[in-house]
C-alpha cells in the first residue's frame, strides 16, 4: 500500500506539470496509471472520477479503450456487473469504428464481459464471450490473454462435468502461461487440482495442492480444505483479482 501511495504522489506532482492540451497523450496516461493505482487503493470513487477526466482524450481510440476497459473492471470489483457490461459496450463499439483496432484490446474486452456475465449467472452468454476472448488473442499474439482465456473456458466445462474438454483448454492454458510467471502457473496448477477433484481423483487432487501450499506461503501451508479452494477457484472475483494487471 504504501509503495501504491508513493507512487500516486509521483504521478500528482508530474500531472501538476502537464496540461492535456500540451502533452494529450503523456497526460491521458498519466491519469489513466493514477486512476488504476487509485482502483488498486479501493478508493474507487475518486479512480472513477480519474478514469472519466482520462477519457476526454476523444480523438485516441487505443487509449480510450484501455480507460474504458480499466473502468470497467473497477464496476465489476464494485460489483456493479450491469455498469461493467455498459462500459464494456463502448469498447466494441470503438473497435467497429476503426479500420484496425489492436485485437488484443477487444481479447481484454471480451474476456472482462465473460466474467461479468458470469458473476450475473448467464453461463452461455460467458462462454460465447471466453471464446471470442480467446479469438482475438491468439489473433493479437497475447500469449498471456489465450491462457487467461483458456483457464475461463476450462473452468466452464469443470463446472458443466464435461472433464475432457475442460483437460483440453487446461493443457493450452498450461502451455501459454506457463513461462510468464508464478501467478499465472498458480492459476493452471489450481484449476487442474480442481479438475483432478472432479474426476474422482480426489488424492492426486491433493497431491498436487500440498506442493502449492509449500510452494506458495500465502496460501495457509496446507490449513485450506480442497472444498475451500474449489470455492475460491469458482469464484470470478478472485480469478479478477489474480489476474488484474492494468492495461497502460
Amino acid at each position: 500500500m504504501q509503495e501504491l501511495e508513493a507512487e500516486l504522489k509521483i504521478i500528482d506532482s508530474t500531472l501538476r506539470g502537464l496540461s492535456m492540451e500540451a502533452a494529450p497523450l503523456k497526460w491521458g496516461s498519466l491519469m489513466n496509471l493514477k486512476a488504476v493505482l487509485l482502483r488498486n487503493l479501493e478508493r474507487y470513487r475518486e479512480a472513477e472520477q480519474a478514469f472519466l477526466q482520462a477519457l476526454k482524450l476523444k480523438e485516441q481510440p487505443e487509449h480510450r479503450a484501455k480507460v474504458l476497459i480499466n473502468l470497467a473492471k473497477l464496476y465489476f470489483f464494485k460489483g456493479e456487473h450491469a455498469r461493467a457490461l455498459e462500459v464494456l459496450g463502448k469498447v466494441f463499439e470503438l473497435a467497429k469504428a476503426q479500420k484496425r483496432f489492436p485485437m488484443e484490446l477487444q481479447g481484454y474486452a471480451h474476456l472482462l464481459r465473460g466474467q461479468a456475465y458470469n458473476r450475473l449467472k448467464d453461463e452461455q452468454k460467458a462462454l460465447a464471450e471466453f471464446r471470442k476472448a480467446e479469438y482475438f488473442f491468439e489473433g493479437g499474439a497475447d500469449a498471456r490473454g489465450v491462457g487467461l482465456a483458456c483457464l475461463e473456458l476450462a473452468r466452464h466445462f469443470i463446472k458443466a462435468q464435461d472433464l475432457k474438454t475442460a483437460w483440453n483448454f487446461l493443457k493450452k492454458a498450461e502451455m501459454f502461461l506457463q513461462r510468464l510467471g508464478a501467478e499465472e502457473r498458480l492459476g493452471v496448477a489450481i484449476c487442474k487440482a480442481v479438475a483432478l477433484y472432479y474426476s474422482g481423483k480426489e488424492q492426486e487432487a491433493m497431491e498436487l495442492l500440498k506442493g502449492l501450499y509449500e510452494e506458495h506461503q500465502d496460501m495457509g501451508k496446507g490449513l485450506h480444505t480442497i472444498d475451500e479452494i474449489i470455492d475460491a477457484y469458482l469464484s470470478t472475483r478472485s480469478r479478477m483479482l489474480q489476474y488484474q494487471k492494468a492495461l497502460v
